[in-house]
């Protein structure tokens, strides 16, 4: 008994360090969703799933609630998204609600480039005639560097 009361302390340090490690890896790659308030709205932006990579199926996702109550917002009308990358401009695209989750909109892409895109988002509010547009940045990672083998580069 006292072999294993000796080993003890060795073997909590390093379960304390292996779960002090994880932690610091999960943390140094902060989920990096936005928010930004427009027409009386809070609009949290993010990308799904994260991380948000070449050459997969991805998803711009919208939250939308209202600044009054928090309640969510199901009223965005005639949403549309323009993708700006590299000094051009892609769609617009028709941003769809989710009818699981309401005050979810969404987009989906694959992106064949890596680097710094921008979301520009236009809708009306409810009834109002007014279009209102909330832009946002976001990235999107080389898929390869996330591979195991990595592949060569240039080839498939």
């Amino acid at each position: 008994m006292k072999k294993n009361s000796r080993r003890l302390p060795t073997i909590l340090a390093v379960v304390t360090a292996g779960a002090l490690t994880l932690i610091a890896a999960v943390t140094e790659a902060p989920v990096r969703h936005e928010r930004k308030e427009v027409a009386g709205l809070a609009v949290v932006f993010g990308a799904e799933p994260e991380p948000a990579v070449t050459g997969e199926m991805q998803s711009l996702v919208w939250r939308v609630s209202s600044l009054e109550d928090k309640e969510p917002y199901k009223e965005l009308r005639n949403a549309r998204v323009v993708i700006r990358f590299n000094g051009e401009e892609y769609g617009p695209y028709v941003v769809r609600g989710s009818r699981r989750d309401p005050g979810f909109y969404s987009t989906k892409h694959i992106f064949t480039a890596d680097g710094e895109y921008e979301s520009v988002l236009s809708f009306r509010k409810g009834d109002d005639e007014e279009v209102h547009t909330v832009d946002f940045s976001f990235r999107i990672g080389d898929r390869r560097d996330l591979e195991l083998p990595p592949r060569k580069r240039g080839g498939n």
